[in-house]
């Protein structure tokens, strides 16, 4: 048996089998709740959260599309899978199809008599779980009463033939129930009593306020507000900067939605502060801490991972001058980096280099990112994160708070120094013509977890028993859909751009946020920014979402191009994937080319060089001339190809983590050695120059932003082997440039047929070597001759129309 509030004065029971008698269950509530109204559910009301009902002896799976808004069902239809067909039910057979009840249209796939009674009397329990004709696994809602855990993290539908919807009963209560109580359900049997508590969650995680929340000064008083739904009380502690020994103490009033607030009678910018929050443990559905200092979500500023926060008064703090414009998806080229790796090696960088040593390098003429000619800067997580001591190392992919910068990368952050040190790195971007793109991580937090002693339940994925789940690898969720959870996210987001002028977002993990939120973020952000870039993570441990994100303005990064790529350039890809990937993975992965960014190393696991090098135990610190060719080969077809090509520092100039794959602690080894850039810098002027071409107008055909007709392309290539040339704008559709590319990934040269192209027409500027624009001297290893395309061992070429 299971409960659960759908509201304050109202639930839903469901009984372990179906009740077949006319009298009501035997049911009653514990006092001081009493039971005004108990009557059976409807029982398509039940398939509603059932997914499954039997209608007059058929049994009948059902898909709600309200349930899943941002499914385009007509376009992507669900199916039903689950241990009946071996969790293999993307086809005819097991898709579900639109039927109208009472005007409001439901998918259904009802089961034939067969079917039916082998459904109905597996000797195993029966599992099942809606996924799309595209694969898209679609996750069970909380509010279902069989939802069950498989085990391994799953939620999956438990189907029981004993529960067909006649188990069900809608409960009415004579009084409102509050968020923080624990009433029973009780069910008399054979002169015994069974107890089940009534779960809150439901109602739980409806619960907004629009109030603005942290620590505000206005109007000289400072306003503390935090959202804590199930609190029982919360007090604030705050102090000046410099005399933590006496902090005054006052206690938030709770205004009845959830939100606490105390108004302070004077401005307190500059101050450090904490909350501590009160409430019952009756489950394990909270762990309220009255002692544990909690580090305010909507803190500005921090001066720590634990706190406390810093009070920024932000008619003190300068806004940026004006909106910086970044260019379009298709018109960037990306470098990712660390805050630190830039400039570590630097003579000048000192013991904890951060956002002032990084804006000074950017502004110097020996910036690298300038040198190399990227117009975007991405940059991993700079919001306050889990660190012991601001001078070790870490990556940043643990955070603690969603709106301060980093303590770590500013000079003085008891002071509240980061507003100003980030500001200055921001435009220290902007002057050198570099957006900034920020790695955002929204789908977990790090420790000490502040979230969770405001409200376990409502802030994190958990299962009813209050058991938290981890598809992020990192110890918990949060629970993005819940409304505070999902405004938190969206506020942070909106006060980087609007206090900072930061320029986009690649959210981490994107899938776990769902695309429900994401789609939000989108409508929320996109007037806020117009120009604002939108990058997803689309996968996590539980799945991938990048098709579901096709109608929107996301750029998904896309992990089959980085795996094609580091096979291909050992020959073992194929003519086929390469054609996909430099027409902008068109299909199920993108709509038009902007949605794809192209990639073939990021901060995790191994980096480029190491992953391909000939070298034993992947270690490229000492390249081999073949590491370095299919290096360059790599770069001519990122470069080529339709979409949004991202660069890891230094892959340019050959770094090497000495085979080193997980390096998120690792300072040492991720740091940027300059003289590598001298030592290999002929692959660093090519992919220089690639850039420079790629973002010229003379490149504006790799550039496309939108669905190429088909005869944009022409693809030439030789039987079964992977070589490949292709011909740009070859009809002319568009206003650019004609271009002629061809890749060849095997150690032997390979003659390519390419009938009805004039090789007079074109002039080469670019081998597997060198990248010279003004034209290479005639090469008799590229030869054109009658039709026939010759293309070197472990190379790429560049033509352009000559003029």
């Amino acid at each position: 048996m299971e409960a659960y509030w759908t509201t304050r004065f109202d639930g839903v029971v469901g009984l372990s089998k179906d009740w077949v008698v006319p009298e009501l269950p035997p049911i009653e509530l514990s006092e001081p709740v009493r039971l005004k109204r108990l009557m059976r559910m409807d029982i398509r009301v039940w398939a509603r959260y059932s997914g499954y009902f039997c209608d007059k002896g058929t049994w009948v799976f059902v898909f709600w599309p309200e349930l899943y808004p941002d499914l385009n069902w007509s376009e992507d239809p669900p199916c039903v899978a689950g241990t009946f067909n071996e969790w293999n039910g993307c086809n005819d057979k097991w898709e579900l199809h639109p039927e109208s009840w009472d005007g409001e249209t439901v998918l259904v796939l009802r089961l034939d008599d067969a079917l039916g009674r082998d459904l109905a009397a597996s000797p195993q329990d029966v599992e099942f779980k809606f996924v799309t004709r595209n694969g898209n696994w679609l996750e069970v809602p909380a509010e279902v009463l069989n939802r069950r855990n498989n085990g391994s993290g799953h939620f999956n539908y438990h189907f029981s033939p004993e529960r067909t919807g006649l188990h069900v009963y809608h409960f009415v209560t004579e009084e409102p129930v509050s968020l923080t109580g624990h009433e029973l359900l009780t069910w008399t049997e054979a002169g015994n009593v069974h107890s089940v508590g009534i779960g809150r969650w439901d109602f739980l995680l409806k619960e907004l306020s629009t109030r603005k929340l942290g620590a505000q000064v206005h109007g000289g008083k400072t306003i503390f507000s935090l959202f804590a739904p199930r609190a029982t009380g919360v007090d604030v502690e705050f102090w000046p900067a410099d005399d933590a020994g006496n902090p005054t103490r006052e206690k938030l009033t709770s205004l009845g939605d959830g939100t606490w607030e105390v108004v302070y009678p004077r401005s307190l910018h500059g101050w450090h502060y904490h909350y501590f929050v009160t409430g019952e443990n009756a489950d394990e559905t909270t762990e309220f801490d009255e002692k544990f200092p909690i580090l305010d979500p909507y803190a500005l500023a921090a001066a720590g991972r634990a706190g406390p926060g810093v009070i920024v008064d932000e008619a003190v703090i300068r806004r940026p001058r004006s909106q910086y414009v970044p260019p379009a998806p298709t018109n960037l080229v990306i470098v990712e980096g660390h805050v630190r790796d830039f400039v570590a090696k630097l003579p000048d960088s000192g013991t904890r280099p951060g956002f002032r040593e990084l804006a000074a390098w950017i502004r110097s003429p020996d910036c690298y990112l300038k040198r190399l000619g990227v117009n975007a800067l991405e940059l991993q997580p700079v919001q306050e994160f889990d660190v012991e001591e601001a001078e070790n190392y870490h990556w940043g992919y643990m955070p603690n708070n969603w709106f301060a910068p980093a303590s770590a990368y500013c000079r003085d952050a008891a002071g509240g120094s980061q507003f100003v040190d980030f500001r200055d790195l921001v435009d220290a971007c902007h002057e050198a013509g570099l957006a900034v793109i920020l790695d955002v991580v929204y789908n977990h937090v790090g420790e000490p977890n502040h979230l969770l002693h405001v409200d376990k339940q409502y802030y994190f994925e958990t299962s009813h028993d209050g058991t938290m789940s981890n598809w992020s690898g990192c110890g918990n969720d949060i629970r993005a859909t819940a409304p505070m959870a999902r405004r938190l996210i969206v506020d942070s987001m909106r006060h980087w751009i609007e206090q900072f002028d930061v320029d986009g977002f690649r959210l981490d993990l994107a899938e776990l946020l769902g695309t429900r939120v994401l789609y939000e973020i989108e409508q929320e952000l996109r007037p806020v920014k117009p120009g604002l870039i939108l990058i997803a993570e689309p996968w996590s441990f539980r799945g991938h979402i990048a098709g579901a994100l096709r109608n929107s303005s996301y750029t998904s990064w896309n992990d089959g191009y980085r795996d094609f790529f580091a096979n291909y350039v050992h020959g073992s890809g194929n003519a086929d994937g390469l054609r996909y990937f430099l027409s902008g993975s068109m299909g199920s992965f993108t709509n038009h080319p902007g949605q794809t960014l192209n990639y073939t190393e990021s901060h995790d696991d191994r980096c480029w060089l190491d992953r391909i090098t000939e070298n034993a135990h992947n270690d490229g610190t000492v390249p081999t001339e073949n590491d370095a060719r299919r290096t360059r080969l790599m770069g001519a077809a990122l470069f080529a190809s339709l979409g949004v090509p991202m660069l890891a520092a230094g892959q340019d100039f050959l770094r090497s983590k000495g085979g080193v794959s997980n390096t998120y602690l690792r300072g040492d080894i991720n740091a940027l050695d300059y003289a590598r850039m001298e030592q290999f810098r002929a692959t660093h002027e090519y992919f220089r120059s690639w850039i420079g071409f790629r973002l010229s107008e003379a490149g504006a055909a790799l550039r496309i932003d939108k669905v190429a007709g088909r005869g944009f392309f022409r693809f030439f290539q030789a039987g079964h082997m992977s070589a490949l040339a292709a011909w740009y704008n070859a009809d002319g559709q568009l206003p650019a440039s004609p271009l002629f590319v061809a890749f060849n990934p095997h150690p032997y040269p390979v003659a390519l047929s390419v009938p009805g192209v004039d090789a007079g027409g074109f002039r080469q500027i670019a081998d597997g070597g060198q990248f010279l624009p003004d034209g290479l001297a005639p090469n008799d290893t590229y030869a054109w001759q009658g039709g026939i395309l010759t293309i070197p061992a472990l190379s790429a070429g560049l033509w352009v129309v000559r003029k």
